[in-house]
């Protein structure tokens, strides 16, 4: 078979969104990709389909699980072939491959490698997800050989996130063995929080993004239904708190000891980087330990740390306030980076003693503020149980029996189920089994649990006789301390068809509140009734949180009006000024997570459209978002209605940068300005004194007013380049926002030139906002994700504090008595090349003013840059910009 037969086609119309991107298709694929970034819901298994077909090749497809890649199947045989059977050309047994088959990244992995690594831990993946290979030497020399055999010329590799770990190998060299086949990458969530490795590895596979549907056009046709991100706040529990209060009152002590230290102090004083010009390299590349030793001399009132300015002939700036992070990074130093101090003699033996026996040295690094068991303590508490209890509980009140919620953690902790009624565990950490606990003992029979993981499957009794529906091989338990919920035991193929019966019943409401796993639940299951999401898991990534919200916020065809609430739970410490690492954790999560502002009708990212108050935290504080949040949380007519007008006032997502207004680069007009007027006086004076030499006697102002004109004329005229220069660079930068698009549009005219970028630049904008908090925003009005990404990313890196760039730009107005510098980092796609920089510059020049390209890679660069983060300082390490995703 060469072909697929024909007449196969989708049986429902395209969504204008799907068809946009089958129009563009030939497009996407002149580089042999197609790379598709979609949320879950959008179809992206369809459009897979489709593309598979309109390509009309031998084809692999491959996913991260079982269940999503029986999905692909079921999709194909449903929607396009129409049967209930698969034809007997496609396969799911990479032993006996055919036409077109369907495997999961595991299971070419097994085929490929001499041994399965396992992935796993007590998250419960089980055999319900897991797909088995075991292969001998010979048995993979056979499938493989077989497998090469069917010339596959389309890999449709789906979920295209997971391939970042031994997956990515495995899948790059199978790729490597077939004949240049086109690759369709399929994802909701590319690794945009990753490094710059991991994405050109990622992007290596999967070629760069060619479309991104956004979650918002999906609401607007009604293919996901309008949602909000709420989040429910506690503090430590008392028991976790105490270990906790005593750590922060000992390092507090020890601090204040540390500045007694007079030992220390002369230590300091003699540093190397104190005492001398020397070491430029050392200090640039442990900018921050140097500087932290500057705070701390200015912190205990000794002189010395003036001297690194003199000597660099810069003058004090605003240094930021000595905290406990920047003692953290001095001690750091001392003990662990720094070559020129002996950390077995006085006083540094004493002091990393002390700190030992605090508890603070972990891996080569002091920890002040928080240590990894304290950071664990946060985003662990026990406190989320009772978070979890009460986002229940009020639910149910306010939903009644309309509630479908499901709670998804990544761990079970089975051993926490009693054994007996009187065996009441004390339930102190966050999995499966202690939730369904809490909940049932606190909320007694006021709502239906049930329990779905791949080890164990708890339901309420009286919904047992549903399960004879299905036709399962099934044996139940009651449970030993509550008879009114039922342990469930499936043997054989069942197994793999528990997910199906569990989400019917619940779908039914028999089960109103799932527990489950965000390994089995977390991706790619599909359970349209779903309208309250608590994110009970720690794990973190971007990647899994978008995964874990598509459970919640596909539409119910059964419920038209469906509006869907995403809980997501933080423990702060209120002893912190950023809320703590669970709420830093959160907040860096939601930088990526789209949803609808709760004050504006846009469609944003970033934590700051939830409108709650910002850090730190007080237990008052805590009370109040949390009753705001339930507040909010029960106006889902409204929240239908105001993602109808968000998403009807944008056309499409676009990525933007907002900036403070201090930091836009303004062009220095003072010099042309000195210049012009300089020459224009001195032709009048001279005018004038001529004048008065020769006329005898004054004769009246009308004598003077003829030869004064004269002389403004003249010079008007010679000081033409100087205010024309002026005139023109301020018509150019006349406000704040002008000078943001001129830089922009800078930029992005750099990047294309040389060939960065291919959108011309006639062919789209770059577009400058003021917002309404004092902020502007940036954004490019076209061009492709990968474009839109670079032109920001490079924006950023210009108008950012300095971090060690190939080239700055360094910008004087004005000699002797007054001097002003400014420096910015050349973005280091244009920093390259010499000759990219030189047109960076020269363009710089025209629009906007005197500057100097400096290169940092030698001596003289190097002091430049120094000085110029010195300046930076000013910023306290601040970012000045921020990334956000808006549609608009």
């Amino acid at each position: 078979m060469k072909q697929f037969p024909n007449g196969i086609q989708f049986c429902y119309p395209w969504r204008s969104y799907q068809r946009e991107v089958l129009e563009h298709l030939d497009v996407h694929l002149e580089n042999n990709h197609l790379h598709l970034v979609a949320p879950p819901g959008s179809g992206k298994t369809v459009l897979g389909l489709e593309v598979m077909l309109r390509l009309n090749k031998p084809t692999l497809i491959v996913s991260p699980t079982l269940a999503i890649r029986n999905q692909w199947v079921d999709r194909f045989t449903e929607l396009f072939i129409q049967q209930s059977e698969p034809p007997n050309w496609m396969s799911t047994d990479l032993r006996n491959p055919k036409f077109v088959t369907v495997t999961t990244y595991q299971g070419l992995h097994a085929l490929l490698e001499s041994r399965v690594k396992e992935l796993g831990s007590d998250s419960d993946l089980d055999d319900i997800e897991q797909e088995q290979h075991e292969f001998d030497a010979s048995m993979k020399e056979e499938a493989l050989e077989k497998l090469l055999q069917q010339n596959f010329q389309t890999l449709i590799l789906d979920e295209a996130h997971h391939l970042r770990t031994s997956w990515w190998e495995t899948t790059i060299t199978f790729r490597d063995q077939l004949n240049h086949p086109a690759v369709v990458a399929l994802t909701a969530t590319p690794p945009y929080d990753v490094g710059q490795a991991e994405w050109e590895k990622y992007i290596k596979l999967c070629g760069p993004i060619d479309e991104e549907i956004d979650i918002a056009a999906l609401v607007r046709e009604g293919d996901l239904c309008p949602h909000q991100d709420y989040v429910w706040m506690s503090t430590p529990t008392p028991k976790e708190e105490g270990p906790i209060r005593a750590f922060r009152d000992e390092v507090k002590a020890y601090i204040q000891a540390l500045k007694q230290n007079k030992d220390l102090i002369r230590l300091l004083e003699n540093h190397p980087w104190i005492k001398s010009e020397a070491y430029l390299e050392e200090r640039l590349a442990k900018y921050g330990y140097f500087i932290s030793i500057i705070l701390f001399l200015k912190e205990v009132g000794s002189d010395c740390w003036q001297l690194p300015f003199q000597q660099m002939d810069e003058k004090h700036i605003d240094l930021p306030k000595f905290t406990t992070e920047w003692m953290e990074e001095l001690l750091g130093g001392l003990l662990y980076r720094d070559p020129h101090m002996n950390v077995k003699g006085e006083p540094l033996q004493s002091i990393r003693k002390k700190l030992s026996g605090i508890g603070v040295l972990e891996r080569k690094n002091v920890r002040l503020t928080a240590t990894k068991a304290m950071q664990r303590t946060l985003l662990q508490s026990a406190s989320k149980l009772q978070s979890i209890t009460n986002i229940v509980s009020f639910e149910k009140q306010a939903q009644g029996d309309d509630l479908r919620l499901v709670v998804l953690a990544d761990y079970i902790y089975k051993e926490d189920l009693p054994k007996a009624d009187q065996d009441m565990k004390i339930l102190n950490r966050l999995g499966v089994i202690p939730i369904f606990e809490m909940l049932r003992r606190q909320l007694k029979n006021r709502c239906q649990l049930g329990v779905l993981t791949g080890s164990i499957v708890i339901i309420p009794t009286h919904a047992v006789s549903h399960l004879d529906a299905f036709g399962l091989n099934f044996s139940v338990q009651p449970l030993r301390h509550d008879p009114a919920y039922s342990e469930v035991n499936v043997a054989g193929a069942s197994r793999q068809e528990m997910v199906k019966v569990i989400t019917a019943i619940f779908s039914e409401g028999h089960i109103d509140t799932l527990i489950g796993t965000t390994a089995l639940l977390g991706e790619g299951w599909d359970a349209p009734s779903v309208n309250t999401l608590i994110l009970a898991s720690y794990v973190g990534s971007f990647m899994l949180t978008n995964q874990m919200r598509g459970r919640a916020i596909r539409s119910d065809k059964a419920n038209p009006q469906k509006c869907a609430n995403i809980w997501h739970l933080v423990c702060v410490d209120a002893n912190t000024w950023d809320g703590g690492y669970d709420y830093a954790s959160l907040f860096r999560r939601f930088q990526s997570l789209s949803g609808l502002d709760e004050e504006l009708p846009i469609i944003v990212s970033g934590i700051e459209r939830l409108r709650f108050t910002s850090p730190p935290f007080s237990s008052r504080k805590v009370e109040d978002v949390n009753h705001l949040m339930m507040k909010r949380a029960t106006r889902k007519a409204d929240l239908f209605e105001r993602w109808q007008e968000a998403t009807n006032l944008g056309e499409k997502k676009r990525e933007q940068v907002d900036v403070g207004k201090e930091f836009v680069p303004r062009p220095f007009l003072f010099e042309h300005t000195l210049k012009t007027l300089l020459i224009i006086t001195a032709s009048i004076i001279i005018s004038i004194l001529y004048e008065a030499g020769v006329q005898s006697s004054y004769k009246g102002f009308d004598s003077f007013l003829p030869p004064l004109i004269f002389a403004l004329v003249i010079g008007v005229i010679f000081s033409a380049p100087y205010w024309w220069k002026a005139l023109r660079i301020f018509v150019g930068n006349s406000s704040i926002e002008s000078s943001l698009q001129t830089a922009g549009q800078l930029i992005y005219d750099v990047l294309f030139e040389i060939g960065s970028i291919e959108t011309p630049p006639n062919q789209t904008k770059v577009v400058v906002e003021e917002l309404s908090n004092g902020m502007v925003c940036c954004s490019l009005e076209r061009g492709t994700p990968f474009e839109q990404k670079l032109f920001l990313q490079s924006l950023q890196q210009f108008l950012d504090p300095i971090e060690n760039p190939r080239y700055i730009l360094h910008r004087t107005s004005g000699k002797r008595w007054y001097v002003r510098h400014d420096y910015h980092a050349i973005p280091d796609e244009i920093g390259r090349k010499k000759e990219y920089v030189q047109l960076f510059e020269k363009k710089w020049k025209k629009k906007i003013g005197r500057a100097c390209a400096i290169f940092t890679r030698n001596v003289e660069g190097r002091k430049l840059l120094l000085k110029a983060r010195v300046k930076a300082m000013s910023g306290k390490f601040v970012k000045r910009t921020e990334r956000k995703s808006i549609w608009k």
